[in-house]
C-alpha cells in the first residue's frame, strides 16, 4: 500500500468519525441557534416594513412596494385579503389584534403585513442559505479540519521517522565513497526495509482500529438517538405527565451519549496518544483499596475481599491504574453472586493482581474476545447492565502502557478470574 493510498484512507476515516461525532453532539444546538438568528432577522425585516409603509398613502403603496422589494432584495406583493390569496388561518390572524403588526411565517420565510382592511403586503420568501444549512456546514467543516489535522499529524510523524532513520544511518561524519562497501549498503537497505515494514504494519493496525471504532460508535449511537427521536415526536401531543416522562427519557439518552463519547475518547487516547505516563510509587494494597472504594457502593450486596500480604510497591501512573482496577472490579461486582476476591502475589521480577468473582463465569472459547472494543459476550450484558463494551478494552490499553499483561481464566471460586501481571518497583 502506497503512502498516498494510506493517507487517503486515514483522511476518509478521520473525516467520517469527525462528521459522525459532530452531528451527534453539535447538530441540534447549532440548528436551534441558526433558527433563532433567522427569526431575529425576520423581526428586523418586519420593523423595516412597518417603518416604510405605515405613513404611506394608498396612491403610494405600489411605489413603496417596489422600493421595499429593492431594499430587502426579495419579492414584495400587494394582495387583497381574500381566500384566493390567503388561507383561512392567515386571514383570521390578520384580522385579530395580534396581526395588526404583521404575521411572520418562519417555516416559509414569509411576512404578512396588513396596510388596510382590504390589502396586505406579502414579503418574501426570505432565504438565508448560511443559516438554513448552518448545522450541515459546521458538521462538514469540523470534519474537514479534523481530517486536515490528521493528515498534518501523520505527515509530521513520517518526517520524524525519516529524521530518525537518517540519523541512524549516519554514524559520525558521512563516509567517503572509498569507505562505502556493498556490505554497508546491504545493512542500510535492510534497516530501511525493516523500518518501512514496521511503519506499514503500525499504520495498517491503526486503520483497522479506527474502522472498528467507527463501526462500534455508529452502532452504539443508534439506540439513544432513536429513543430521542421517538420522544421528540411524542412531546407535542403528550399530556403534562407524559411530557415529564419523555423529558426524563431525553435527558437519560443525552447523558448516555455524553458518557459514550467520554469512553470512546478515553479509549482512543490510550490507544494512540504518545503522552508519557505520570509514574509514581504506591503500595499495591493502597491502590487496590482506592479502586474498591470507587466501586463498592454500586454493589452493596457484594463483599470485596483483599488478600495482600506482599507489602509490594508498584511504580505506575496511579490515576490510570485505579481506572483499570475499578473497571475490572465493576465487571466482577456486576456478575458476582456474593463475593469478589482480590489477591496479590509476588514473584521474582514481577507481581500479579488477580480479581475473581463467584458468578457464572465466561462462556467457553470467548476469553480472547472479551478485551476487544464494544464486545459484550453475555447477551444479558446490555448497556443497562454492562456499559458500552469498552471497559475491559480500556483496562488492556492501560496495562499494556505499563508494559504488563492481562489474562482471564476460570476462577477457583466459580466465576471469572482476571490476572494483571506487572513489573515490580525497584524499591521492592
Amino acid at each position: 500500500m502506497t503512502k498516498s493510498v494510506r493517507a487517503a484512507i486515514a483522511l476518509s476515516i478521520s473525516f467520517s468519525i469527525a462528521a459522525l461525532l459532530s452531528q451527534a453532539i453539535f447538530y441540534d444546538a447549532i440548528d436551534r441557534f441558526a433558527m433563532n438568528a433567522f427569526n431575529d432577522n425576520l423581526l428586523e425585516y418586519q420593523t423595516q416594513i412597518k417603518n416604510s409603509i405605515q405613513n404611506a398613502s394608498p396612491n403610494q403603496w405600489q411605489q413603496q412596494t417596489a422600493q421595499l422589494s429593492d431594499e430587502l432584495n426579495t419579492p414584495v406583493y400587494l394582495d387583497k385579503r381574500i381566500p384566493d390569496n390567503f388561507n383561512q388561518d392567515t386571514l383570521e390572524k390578520l384580522a385579530s389584534p395580534i396581526g395588526t403588526n404583521g404575521i411572520i411565517d418562519p417555516d416559509m420565510g414569509l411576512i404578512y403585513y396588513p396596510i388596510s382592511k382590504e390589502y396586505v403586503l406579502t414579503v418574501g420568501p426570505f432565504d438565508d442559505f448560511t443559516l438554513a444549512y448552518a448545522a450541515e456546514i459546521f458538521t462538514w467543516l469540523f470534519a474537514l479540519f479534523t481530517a486536515i489535522a490528521t493528515f498534518i499529524l501523520l505527515n509530521n510523524q513520517d518526517k520524524k521517522e525519516l529524521e530518525r532513520l537518517s540519523n541512524s544511518l549516519s554514524l559520525g561524519n558521512a563516509p567517503s565513497p572509498a569507505q562505502i562497501s556493498m556490505e554497508s549498503l546491504i545493512v542500510q537497505a535492510d534497516l530501511m526495509s525493516n523500518t518501512n515494514r514496521q511503519k506499514s504494519t503500525a499504520l495498517d493496525q491503526l486503520l483497522i482500529t479506527q474502522r472498528d471504532l467507527l463501526h462500534g460508535v455508529a452502532h452504539e449511537f443508534r439506540s439513544p438517538l432513536a429513543r430521542m427521536e421517538f420522544a421528540i415526536e411524542l412531546l407535542e401531543e403528550a399530556d403534562e405527565n407524559k411530557r415529564t416522562q419523555l423529558k426524563g427519557q431525553l435527558e437519560r439518552s443525552i447523558k448516555e451519549l455524553d458518557e459514550l463519547v467520554k469512553q470512546v475518547l478515553r479509549y482512543s487516547r490510550l490507544q494512540h496518544d504518545g503522552a508519557e505516563l505520570e509514574m509514581n510509587i504506591i503500595s499495591t494494597r493502597e491502590i487496590i483499596e482506592r479502586a474498591i472504594e470507587k466501586v463498592q457502593h454500586f454493589y452493596p450486596n457484594t463483599q470485596f475481599v483483599l488478600d495482600d500480604e506482599t507489602q509490594c510497591q508498584l511504580r505506575c501512573d496511579i490515576k490510570l491504574m485505579v481506572i483499570a482496577l475499578s473497571n475490572i472490579l465493576r465487571n466482577a461486582g456486576r456478575f458476582a453472586n456474593s463475593t469478589c476476591l482480590i489477591r496479590v502475589e509476588s514473584h521474582h521480577h514481577s507481581l500479579s493482581i488477580s480479581i475473581q468473582d463467584d458468578g457464572s463465569g465466561l462462556a467457553p472459547g470467548k476469553k480472547k474476545q472479551i478485551f476487544e472494543p464494544f464486545t459484550r459476550l453475555d447477551p444479558s450484558r446490555s448497556r443497562d447492565s454492562g456499559g458500552y463494551g469498552l471497559g475491559l478494552a480500556i483496562v488492556q490499553s492501560i496495562v499494556h502502557k505499563h508494559h504488563g499483561s492481562i489474562a482471564v481464566e476460570d476462577a477457583s471460586i466459580g466465576g471469572a478470574n482476571f490476572i494483571i501481571t506487572l513489573e515490580k518497583s525497584a524499591s521492592n
